[in-house]
């Protein structure tokens, strides 16, 4: 808060003796003296401009510091703001005050000026009427008044038949730089406050030079329809000081006192940027401040100072390109980025130093800009195991892990490196959900940078969804019993569904098809190029590519793509492919785990194709000295091979003639009866909205008509394609003779499955050694 000045009381109760009389009281200390005085301190509605003055003083009489903020209750200072922030130069800083009521309703009889300089605060009232203001001055009858503070303020203009205001663009300049500002003096009559047009105003200053080389402090400029007449003023490469500049025209003179301050350096201000951007298109952070400090020699903050700021390092990226330092000498930029990853550095510079030797600059270590949002064109899903022995214990499952990985790449291959979280969800088992894609750590990604890493258990629901052969028509897909009883049991019966959801966009191929766009690479999708259209994320327990009732899906906020301009919206229904690109959905991939278990040796296992010889003539005749080869097809009771965790086959034979041998892939991966491929075809709707599935989509050849419109009938459509094969495990028996010496031997050759886990399920077969 102010405190009264009482220098008045303070100088009487000396000249009297009351001091020393008091037998060494102590002295009431001074205050602080602030000061805000207006000139003229009444002005009209229409635009008439004041000149406002503020003296700042320490305690101890010397010339205070820092910076004043100034606030209107109305109106706006000459900036154009309601408030302004001014530098102390020795003490003193000025602008001008206008009150437009066309602008401001409120401009209309008292209007104050509020004052802040650190703790203290004070004010000024100006008048502001529609007639023609009297002559005041600042005192009642005409005469010249006593500038507030006791000396001229560097601001306040005389008072006679014209009022000149004095301001300039920039609050402060640099000294011994070739900085520069303009100055305007604007010229209005005391009476009404109408602009003086075709004024010829000199121009004086007491440093620097009104060119840009030293020696020229007078210069003259006229006014234009506004009352408006401007300069140049420059540092010239003046040392550190105050340049007092008076504008005159008749008996009207405006005062500016403008800082040539010193400076030593800038420097980043540590930890004011984000660690990580993502890309432009991304949808994710793109833009962080990034502030440098700047002080004088003394280390002290210099406010007011222009720098200019460029970036480089990351194609496409961008900064603000000039900006002021604040109060505390801290001066920002906001770095947006492009579209191409790289490390942004900012660089910060004086601008008056700019060009000169050498600079005031500083860079910033630099923000990596890393993969923008995650798109469908490069998203991976894959689990380490794929077959669990989970049927190897009673009752099942056995409690089996794997991790699962889901890779998040953007629409140009570069991995995603902001945590992004990834939603994981499965048909059985359980699965760790959500969980964050690595982050890129540092400046470059690493091999890891984009993955989102989670653990797949046996450990949860239990058993899979229990489902019917996709077609009977296949003789190679496996099945027992009647292909319509559920409970007749195939490959799939024990096939786990795994899907990984991250937000994201579809994927396009750039520059394809036959649109307006097609040859052209521009990095987005354009109508009419290829791209692949996603239903809503299902796990889809019975493999037919769309929902049925039981099934887990999300329902998203879809674009309606005939009227893309409302508002995307849930329906509380699943909703295949779309038709139409869509850059902000949910991208997601299926996976497929296998439960398998020990291998068959019940009822049937020659009928139900359980186990299978080949050749099948048994006994194998084994001639002396020679080689016979069986292969064993031999599955688990839903078609399925052994899971290759500690897996192997192990084959004896009685009898002492010849000898027998077996190579098997039993710690290779395979799901056994089936293999399956993750395809994109070409997607048609039908008139009842299913999509029909064509050819394999080949986005090399031209889109069909119409394709540049939404929605579009045919586009990409992703499908899990099962192929079915004999199930089961291959054991590969050599059967090798022996001398031939005696007669034929028969022998029984023992087939042993092993885990480390369950019991070694045997198989045997009869050889006749010659």
């Amino acid at each position: 808060m102010h405190r009264p000045i009482l220098r008045v009381g303070l100088a009487l109760a000396i000249a009297l003796g009351v001091v020393a009389a008091c037998g060494g009281e102590t002295p009431e200390p001074q205050a602080p003296e602030f000061l805000i005085s207006a000139n003229p301190r009444q002005i009209n509605d229409q635009g008439q401009i004041s000149q406002i003055d503020v003296t700042a003083k320490n305690a101890d009489g010397t010339a205070g510091t820092g910076t004043v903020v100034l606030k209107a209750t109305a109106g706006v200072f000459t900036s154009g703001a309601t408030e302004e922030t001014l530098p102390l130069a020795a003490g003193k800083a000025s602008t001008g005050f206008l009150c437009n009521k066309g602008a401001d309703a409120k401009c209309a009889g008292n209007v104050r000026i509020d004052g802040t300089w650190g703790t203290e605060v004070t004010s000024v009232t100006l008048t502001v009427g529609s007639g023609t203001p009297p002559r005041d001055g600042g005192t009642d009858g005409g005469t010249t008044p006593k500038p507030d503070g006791g000396t001229p303020d560097g601001g306040g203009g005389t008072t006679g038949t014209y009022t000149t205001v004095v301001t300039t663009t920039k609050p402060l300049l640099v000294a011994n730089t070739g900085d520069t500002t303009v100055v305007t003096a604007t010229v209005t009559r005391t009476a009404g406050g109408a602009p003086e047009a075709n004024a010829s105003v000199t121009f004086n200053t007491t440093l620097g030079s009104f060119t840009p080389a030293q020696g020229t402090q007078t210069a003259t400029a006229t006014t234009d329809s506004t009352g408006k007449a401007q300069v140049s003023i420059y540092v010239a490469n003046t040392p550190p000081g105050t340049a007092r500049i008076t504008a005159t025209y008749g008996d009207g003179t405006g005062i500016k006192d403008l800082p040539f301050s010193a400076i030593s350096s800038i420097v980043y201000v540590t930890g004011s940027a984000k660690a990580l951007l993502g890309l432009d298109s991304s949808g994710r952070e793109t833009t962080t401040p990034v502030n440098f400090k700047i002080t004088n020699s003394a280390q002290q903050p210099v406010p007011g100072v222009e720098v200019s700021f460029e970036v480089s390092g990351a194609a496409g990226a961008s900064v603000t390109p000039t900006a002021v330092s604040d109060n505390n000498g801290v001066v920002s930029t906001t770095l947006r980025s492009g579209n191409s990853v790289g490390v942004a550095i900012v660089k910060a510079t004086v601008t008056a130093t700019r060009g000169s030797t050498p600079e005031v600059s500083a860079n910033h270590p630099g923000t990596p800009i890393v993969g923008g949002k995650p798109s469908d064109t490069g998203l991976s899903v894959d689990c380490t195991l794929k077959n669990l022995g989970a049927l190897h214990a009673l009752p099942p499952p056995r409690v089996v892990n794997t991790q699962c990985k889901a890779k998040l790449v953007d629409r140009f291959s570069n991995p995603v490196g902001l945590a992004t979280p990834v939603q994981w969800y499965a048909e059985a088992g359980s699965i760790n959900s959500p969980v964050d894609s690595r982050p890129q750590q540092g400046t470059t990604p690493s091999a890891d940078t984009g993955d989102a890493v989670t653990t797949f258990s046996t450990n949860g629901a239990f058993p899979p969804y229990a489902v019917t052969p996709l077609t009977t028509s296949n003789p190679s897909e496996m099945y027992q019993g009647d292909p319509t009883d559920p409970n007749g049991r195939n490959p799939r019966d024990m096939t786990v569904t795994v899907i990984a959801v991250v937000a994201g966009e579809e994927e396009f191929v750039d520059g394809s098809g036959s649109g307006p766009t097609a040859g052209q690479t521009n990095g987005r999708w354009d109508p009419g190029e290829w791209f692949t259209d996603l239903g809503e994320p299902l796990v889809d327990r019975n493999d037919n590519g769309v929902w049925d009732p039981g099934e887990s899906f999300i329902d998203t906020e879809r674009v309606d793509c005939s009227n893309p301009n409302a508002p995307p919206a849930k329906n509380n229904r699943w909703d295949g492919p779309n038709g139409c690109w869509d850059n902000n959905t949910q991208i997601w991939r299926s996976i497929h785990i296998v439960y398998s278990g020990p291998l068959y040796t019940g009822a049937g296992m020659a009928s139900e194709r359980y186990l299978v010889y080949t050749p099948p003539d048994q006994p194998y005749s084994v001639p002396a000295g020679g080689i016979v080869d069986v292969s064993v097809r031999w599955a688990d009771a839903y078609y399925n091979r052994m899971s290759p965790d500690s897996a192997s086959f192990g084959v004896t034979k009685t009898g002492t003639r010849g000898q027998v041998s077996v190579t098997s892939d039993a710690n290779a991966f395979a799901y056994g009866g089936f293999t399956i491929n993750y395809v994109k075809r070409e997607g048609t709707t039908q008139p009842d909205g299913t999509v029909r599935l064509g050819a394999l989509c080949d986005t090399g050849k031209p889109t069909p008509p119409n394709s540049s419109t939404s929605p579009a009938a045919t586009r990409c459509v992703r499908s899990a394609e099962f192929n079915f094969l004999p199930g089961g495990q291959i054991a590969n028996v050599r059967l090798t003779g022996g001398s031939g010496v005696g007669g034929p031997v028969t022998s029984t050759v023992e087939l042993k499955a092993n885990h480390g886990f369950s019991t070694s399920p045997v198989v045997q077969f009869q050889a006749i050694y010659e």
